[in-house]
């Protein structure tokens, strides 16, 4: 067991109670965060285990990825808003100052979807698209459907 990745999941649990008990409307319910976020970091570790890179970066940045709508409940500029956030959540943390900046950089990076970034960046998108996918949302954009492809080609999953 991880346990380190436990305590981030814990702190952002307890993170996603707190925000939820804010009265502000959400363009997705506190309940879809948490589930995302448990779920992505799961894809994040099966897709880092298939490419080589670290299976724990790859989990925390991908249940980081949405921390900008979190906040704001807004999913219009999340990702771009997400950097502060995540930056505060990662401060406490033990990991390498490199490696809270690849997360912050994934975090930013993610709705770019039709562009290609780093190892970490293209994990945590395609973790994004494949588990919204999985959880039953319509992937329509263009950008998403060709990563959607991509993704489950690799994975040897058909579409």
């Amino acid at each position: 067991m991880k346990w380190a990745f436990i305590n981030h999941m814990e702190k952002i649990n307890e993170l996603l109670g707190n925000l939820e008990q804010e009265e502000i409307k959400r363009d997705y319910p506190i309940a879809w965060e948490r589930t995302h976020a448990a779920s992505c970091a799961q894809v994040g570790r099966l897709l880092a285990q298939k490419r080589g890179v670290d299976l724990e970066l790859a989990a925390l940045a991908c249940s980081l990825h949405d921390i900008g709508r979190w906040y704001t409940g807004l999913q219009r500029n999340h990702a771009l808003r997400g950097e502060e956030p995540v930056r505060c959540f990662l401060e406490s943390s033990s990991l390498k100052e490199e490696d809270k900046e690849a997360v912050v950089q994934a975090v930013v990076r993610h709705s770019e979807k039709d562009k290609v970034g780093s190892p970490l960046d293209e994990i945590v998108k395609d973790a994004d698209v494949l588990d919204c996918y999985f959880h039953g949302d319509e992937i329509s954009k263009p950008y998403h459907l060709a990563r959607l492809k991509e993704v489950m080609g690799e994975l040897n999953l058909e579409s």
